[in-house]
């Protein structure tokens, strides 16, 4: 497998966000959240780069002075309809093509500012260790998709009637994905476009670094969390 300089590290991060405008750099203890992505990356010890995929040139200058690479995203994937597992693949086919390819791509969402440097290298390990085609950091759902409703014309349904008063402990445990690791190999990536492959690892986040910033209500949360930590040092 890999050694540190064939892992290609990549934080996607689109200037455009619409829920929460310039959420990749509102600050989170008084650093940009994107920082803190960064700052794991490079205290993980596994990468030879972090680079920063973007077409704000905000957040590049952040990500610079925050000790990343700057990786100018293009414009045909600068829209809200692509995906990340696009983005990622065309920044490895760049590199490929310019003759420094990767064995695997480690792509680290910068909303997920809590996950530490031991929690990146004991997911690259796990993935090291095996014949996966990728893996994905999960949490457990906190209630079963089985209890989903619909609304329609104002109304309640439930979303899978046959199912919907089944008691929890009858019903299989439901994962999502958490954002905070992806690892997949450049090939398949390359290929596919996905970032999960027929045989992709479950990694499970540490409950306390699990935390996605979506809307500013988010970001409040993880600085409770941010205080917590720190006071218990």
């Amino acid at each position: 497998m890999a050694g540190p300089g064939e892992i290609l590290c990549i934080v996607p991060a689109r200037g455009g966000s619409k829920r929460f405008a310039r959420k990749n750099v509102a600050l989170l203890g008084g650093r940009p959240l994107i920082a803190w992505t960064i700052a794991a990356a490079r205290d993980s010890g596994i990468f030879d780069r972090v680079w920063v995929s973007s077409d704000d040139a905000e957040i590049l200058d952040v990500a610079v002075a925050a000790g990343a690479v700057p990786l100018v995203r293009p414009a045909a994937l600068a829209g809200d309809t692509a995906t990340v597992a696009q983005v990622c693949a065309a920044a490895a086919k760049q590199f490929a093509d310019d003759g420094a390819a990767y064995a695997a791509a480690y792509v680290l969402l910068p909303t997920s500012p809590l996950r530490s440097a031991a929690s990146i290298r004991a997911a690259w390990a796990r993935f090291a260790d095996s014949d996966a085609d990728a893996l994905m950091s999960v949490q457990p759902l906190a209630h079963p998709p089985e209890w989903a409703l619909a609304v329609e014309a104002g109304c309640v349904a439930p979303a899978d009637r046959e199912r919907y008063e089944t008691p929890r402990k009858l019903l299989p445990q439901r994962y999502r994905a958490d954002g905070a690791h992806s690892i997949v190999r450049t090939e398949w990536l390359i290929a596919e476009q996905r970032l999960i492959g027929p045989r992709t690892l479950a990694f499970a986040s540490p409950v306390e670094e699990a935390v996605d910033i979506d809307t500013p209500q988010d970001l409040a949360w993880a600085e409770f969390l941010l205080a917590r930590r720190r006071e218990s040092v």
